[in-house]
């Protein structure tokens, strides 16, 4: 029966959520989705299952942790951002995935980029392994996947987690991070970091899009692909997060002032449309779009 439900609440929500006109009503079954999954958690039960998301894509996911529920219960982990991309993705482009995670954005760019390219990054083994699981389930030949993290210098790390299951009703897959904190205090392995533009930046050819989370991490991983960036101008999904950057010995100003040298504006995205003010002030969490002035094809936007 639970399995019934959730497929039921996947599909109208997935129906209901890419059209503006029935986006608000989309929202309705995500917040039911999200209520569901927190009634009916279970901390004995980490099966994976196998789900179908938007575009015929197949996911192995756990349900019964924080990433891998959302996906079960909703079909998303990440809404606003995945329906822009489902406007903005052109099938040639090639994305970055910079903390690929399990594979929600580089299984949703690989679907739309039937002509293009997917690199995706992650040095987790936990969370890489499911990735490589997802794209075997969706025989993904557009993906190339690194089992190394980016930064400015190569070497090797500890990353660090917390197990702690009662704040997100289960485990909280998104959570590794280069940086030891209070509440990021138990360590899970050691990863290498290497530098983007030493790897990749003779033979590439373009770069549309960067989608970068990695808890704190990064402003050395863009400053490890500046030649690329400034050679390509990719349009950039980034997560600003104060604490995570402070975390790391820097701050939300120092990475919006090095994009900014770069040629970079910030925009809010609201319900999977970019806003059309630049904005300066970050006063919330959240995913940002960074859009280089020089871009040739300048997002739409709406007021």
């Amino acid at each position: 029966m639970v399995k019934y439900i959730a497929k039921l609440n996947r599909s109208i929500t997935i129906k209901l959520i890419y059209n503006k006109n029935t986006y608000l009503l989309g929202m309705v079954f995500v917040r039911l989705g999200r209520y569901l999954r927190k009634l009916l958690y279970s901390e004995s039960n980490d099966q994976a299952e196998i789900i179908e998301l938007s575009n015929e894509i197949r996911m192995s996911v756990i349900k019964n942790t924080y990433m891998g529920g959302s996906l079960y219960w909703t079909g998303f982990h990440h809404i606003s951002e995945i329906i822009f991309l489902n406007s903005y993705l052109k099938s040639d482009m090639v994305f970055i995935d910079i903390g690929a995670n399990q594979g929600e954005f580089s299984l949703f760019a690989s679907s739309k980029l039937k002509d293009g390219h997917v690199f995706s990054f992650e040095p987790v083994s936990f969370q890489r392994e499911m990735l490589i699981t997802n794209m075997h389930l969706n025989k993904s030949t557009n993906i190339s996947y690194f089992d190394f993290g980016l930064g400015n210098k190569n070497i090797e790390v500890p990353i660090y987690t917390t197990y702690e299951t009662k704040s997100h009703f289960g485990k909280h897959e998104g959570l590794s991070s280069q940086f030891h904190t209070e509440s990021r205090n138990e360590l899970q392995e050691l990863i290498n970091i290497k530098v983007f533009d030493e790897l990749f930046y003779e033979n590439l050819k373009r770069m549309d899009v960067i989608k970068i989370d990695i808890e704190g991490a990064e402003l050395f991983a863009l400053q490890g692909m500046e030649a690329s960036l400034r050679k390509f101008k990719p349009l950039i999904m980034l997560e600003i997060n104060d604490e995570t950057f402070k975390s790391a010995g820097y701050s939300t100003n120092d990475i919006v002032g090095y994009l900014e040298l770069l040629g970079y504006d910030f925009y809010k995205i609201f319900r999977g449309i970019i806003l059309n003010t630049p904005i300066k002030n970050f006063n919330s969490w959240g995913n940002y779009i960074a859009i280089n002035k020089h871009l040739p094809n300048i997002p739409s936007a709406a007021e």
